[in-house]
């Protein structure tokens, strides 16, 4: 069991965990008469059998915190609605088994639950989703998405009482979460270039695949990396010798998102690598701000090479702008007067989850692209002032005693809260669960830092 245990304690198994994730979600063709493709399936059977077995076994429930994440971005079928997961049974099966491992852990080992440094605000926005039904019809489809914000509150508490946390830990799920967006990302590249034979390269590299990528869509998929790439400059400043292929993957980051044309993927992104180069400028050590200097180098050399490309683009930008602000913006500022209306209909609890959904019917999406109208037209001046809450406690924890590690992190959640101005980020269920993972092991890691300031710079254990 120890050696298991080690195995379940290493980045092998994270990288294990994701590398699975990403096979199961390349198939997305439907295989009839299941709905779902069934490689998807055995990919979430899979990791609920995993969550079970190691929750029922093992104390430290750190080993079980990746695993949570794979059921968030293993689904690739397009246009997925409420009516198609209600009515599939399978997915009832593999939810039994997520709640079965709690329970039995808690029975086999009974951790003491006590209030944490998030507990607050986590409370006040659980009890926000839940206030913004009570004015509203009842409709059945609001009852999973209202008890969301209790799940994630109990996954808190549950994750803090029982964890043994590492914050290098966080890291590694970081890292090969980013290896797997961009990897993602670059699979929707990849299609469109096969789906448009006939087209010039530069517009065959822009064309895209045309299809969401099951659990998101592209613009998404560019908040999380720009959320995860930090991570990468973790590991750079931990070994500032061997990391090349970690230069490399930041550069492909860079690449996809670009190429995927998403304006705000561009701008998270483009705020996460400014921070990480400001981080570096001023605190890292010589030998990263060379390495630094040289990918920039590298950079330069490709947008040269392919200027054909990057002209391309910029002349699709130029197309956007011609329209109207609405147009430009997707009809972003239309959901967002419509998010506006309902909450001046119903200021203090919000006209509830579905409130769009019942504006723009059968859209994929019921949320209002956009974090502050999300909470205001959801759930009113009470949602507001539990995200508020949230987001002072998250700046208290981060910036008291601020460390590299604390740094990065805020670089890439700063980055992504910003395209949460205008998109979906703090309430998307993937964005809330993956903070609660770091929130919850972080809180509970022994040891604050591995890097330390020397001379203003910042060095991972002793000068090598």
């Amino acid at each position: 069991m120890n050696k298991v245990e080690r195995f379940l304690n290493s980045k092998y198994y994270i990288a294990l965990i994701f590398g699975i994730t990403f096979i199961a979600w390349l198939f997305y063709k439907e295989t009839p008469p299941l709905s779902f493709n069934l490689y998807n399936m055995i990919g979430i059977f899979f990791f609920a059998v995993a969550l079970f077995v190691v929750l029922a076994f093992f104390e430290n429930t750190l080993y079980a915190a990746p695993l949570l994440l794979p059921f968030l971005f293993i689904i690739n079928k397009r246009n997925m609605d409420f009516s198609t997961a209600v009515t599939e049974w399978w997915i009832y099966i593999a939810l039994f088994l997520v709640i079965a491992g709690p329970i039995v852990h808690y029975l086999r080992f009974r951790p003491t639950i006590k209030k944490g440094h998030f507990t607050l605000g986590l409370t006040l926005i659980a009890i926000s989703y839940l206030l913004s039904t009570i004015q509203i019809p009842f409709l059945i489809n609001a009852i999973p998405v209202s008890i969301l914000g209790l799940l994630y509150l109990f996954f808190y508490l549950y994750l803090t009482a029982s964890t043994k946390g590492r914050i290098s830990y966080i890291f590694y799920i970081f890292l090969f979460l980013n290896f797997l967006f961009i990897a993602q990302l670059g699979v929707y590249i990849y299609r469109g270039f096969l789906l448009n034979p006939d087209l010039p390269l530069a517009q065959r590299l822009l064309a895209g695949w045309g299809r969401n990528l099951g659990w998101a869509n592209v613009n998404d998929m560019c908040f999380y990396i720009a959320l995860t790439l930090p991570a990468n400059l973790y590991f750079i400043m931990k070994n500032a010798k061997r990391n090349w292929p970690l230069w490399f993957v930041m550069i492909l980051g860079m690449i996809v998102v670009l190429l995927s044309q998403s304006r705000g993927g561009i701008m998270s992104f483009s705020l996460s690598v400014i921070g990480m180069a400001i981080l570096i400028g001023t605190k890292g050590r010589r030998r990263v701000v060379i390495q630094m200097l040289i990918a920039l180098a590298l950079v330069t050399t490709l947008f040269l090479g392919f200027k054909d490309v990057f002209s391309n683009w910029f002349d699709e930008f130029m197309r956007t702008t011609q329209g109207s602000l609405n147009e430009f913006t997707t009809n972003r500022l239309k959901i967002y007067e419509t998010g506006l209306e309902i909450f001046f209909q119903k200021p203090i609890f919000g006209g509830g989850w579905l409130s769009l959904d019942n504006v723009y019917p059968n859209n994929r999406l019921f949320m209002y692209h956009s974090t502050i109208i999300q909470a205001l037209a959801a759930m009113g001046l009470m949602g507001l002032v539990a995200l508020i809450v949230h987001y002072i406690e998250v700046i208290k924890f981060f910036f008291k005693r601020i460390t590299f590690e604390k740094w990065l992190f805020m670089i890439g959640y700063l980055a992504s809260q910003i395209h949460g101005l205008i998109d979906n980020v703090q309430y998307a269920v993937p964005y809330s669960v993956i903070m609660i993972v770091v929130f919850s092991i972080w809180e509970k890691a022994p040891i604050e830092t591995e890097f330390y300031l020397i001379n203003q710079r910042y060095y991972h254990g002793t000068i090598n």
